[in-house]
């Protein structure tokens, strides 16, 4: 039987408003590859179809990455909008 491990998700402009701050999942133990962690929160919560976006951007331990960088427990993974400014 594989355990589960906790993973903190932060969220920045639009999937922020869509989900808060910040929340706590449980993922497998091994960890998983971003492109995961987006589809397991698009099923499972509420308005979760933002992350499916190719806009929204990803980030682990606070360096953007892309759908194939892996999420270990004990990283933080980030999901946000891209901003634009001068």
């Amino acid at each position: 039987m594989t355990q589960a491990a906790t993973i903190k998700i932060v969220f920045f402009g639009r999937p922020a408003d869509r989900f808060g701050g910040e929340r706590m999942i449980d993922g497998p133990q091994g960890g998983l590859r971003m492109s995961d962690l987006r589809r397991r929160i698009a099923i499972t919560a509420d308005g979760g179809d933002i992350l499916l976006d190719p806009a929204i951007r990803g980030a682990v331990d606070g360096v953007e990455c892309d759908d194939d960088a892996w999420v270990s427990p004990g990283q933080e993974a980030a999901f946000f909008s891209i901003f634009s400014g001068g």
